[in-house]
């Protein structure tokens, strides 16, 4: 029996401002990764010409072409967060926001939008309608789902169906996830399995934690957080687990680059060797200044090389639960009719060919 291809997922978390805004100022997010928005077209072209396939999940409030159609887009329920800081809903009803792209480039990107959904390989998810956070007190499960309401109607109006689902810092309630597939959800990313991920990532989260997730980035501590696709559940939504957070390293460990590098890579190489996942996630801005774009260019460069020597392939969030779905449906199949389920499999071989 032929061994699995290893297989690369990228997932980005595009939000500009509105996933920061918590966190930094205007000017200090203008200052630092306002070059973001430059930045995405080249990341483009670097996944186009690689053959690197990538869901990037959108903030909902990103698809409005002006305050107008964003005002009248918005959910019917707020998050009713006890830190009031949390909910960008304040700003938006005091009118801190410009009136479109070019005049409120921090808030507004249904261009670059449009870019990412015509480029091949790359899907829209969806980020959550307001940078929505699921472990902070005081929001409730019935304001979460008025939320992707909201996003998935603003997607639409844009032609866009949304399958994927990113939570914003990986908040992740199991409890919140069972009714996406009624919005049209099949897939969603989940945290790595280790204690120190489980729980996704938090303001509030003690320093010695967040220390140790900081030395993982540079050394092994946690192990490779690869995973066979046998090993993912077919059950709607599917959780396809992230690996490793490319994460903007703080200025005085940019030193250290080589050895971040070498820990992605290393965990790639297990991936394909093993014929497993290896779920990388990142933001825009993660890549926006040029020591980091190479880093990236590093990590497309290992795919290729891993490509050609092992077959690694590589697919976004929705195409790993349609492989997900399909092999569940061979699987079935070859339980319940063995003669057809042969048929099937060469059906979906020929199909594979053809592509």
């Amino acid at each position: 029996m032929a061994k699995e291809a290893g297989i690369l997922v990228i997932s980005l978390d595009f939000e500009l401002y509105w996933g920061v805004r918590d966190l930094y100022t205007k000017a200090e997010y203008g200052a630092k990764w306002l070059r973001e928005r430059e930045r995405i077209p080249d990341i483009l072209e670097l996944f186009r010409e690689a053959g690197v396939h990538a869901t990037w999940a959108t903030v909902g409030l990103l698809f409005f072409a002006d305050r107008r159609e964003l005002l009248a887009g918005l959910p019917a329920l707020k998050p009713g967060y006890v830190d009031n800081r949390l909910s960008p809903y304040g700003e938006i009803k005091t009118g801190a926001i410009g009136d479109g792209e070019a005049e409120d480039p921090y808030f507004y990107a249904p261009t670059l939008i449009e870019h990412i959904h015509r480029t091949p390989g790359q899907a829209i998810g969806s980020h959550t309608f307001s940078h929505f956070y699921c472990m902070e007190k005081g929001q409730t499960v019935d304001e979460f789902y008025s939320d992707l309401q909201a996003a998935v109607a603003a997607a639409e109006k844009r032609g866009i169906p949304l399958q994927s689902l990113v939570l914003p810092r990986n908040q992740l309630r199991r409890q919140y996830m069972r009714k996406l597939p009624e919005l049209g959800f099949k897939t969603y990313r989940g945290n790595p399995r280790h204690s120190l991920y489980r729980a996704g990532y938090s303001v509030s989260d003690h320093w010695l934690r967040r220390a140790l997730r900081l030395g993982d980035s540079y050394m092994n501590l946690t192990g490779h957080h690869t995973y066979p696709v046998d090993s993912i559940s077919p059950k709607l939504p599917i959780d396809l687990p992230a690996s490793f957070f490319f994460r903007t390293p703080p200025g005085p460990l940019r030193r250290l680059e080589p050895l971040r590098i070498k820990r992605i890579k290393d965990s790639m190489t297990h991936a394909a060797r093993q014929g497993q996942v290896y779920h990388l996630w990142l933001h825009p801005y993660n890549a926006a200044d040029d020591e980091m774009f190479r880093s990236l260019e590093a990590v497309v460069r290992h795919y290729r090389r891993l490509a050609e020597q092992y077959g690694m392939i590589s697919l976004n969030m929705e195409e790993l639960g349609e492989r997900v779905l399909a092999g569940a449906g061979a699987k079935q199949a070859a339980k319940d009719t063995p003669i057809e389920s042969a048929e099937l499999a060469e059906n979906w071989s020929l199909q594979a060919i053809i592509e």
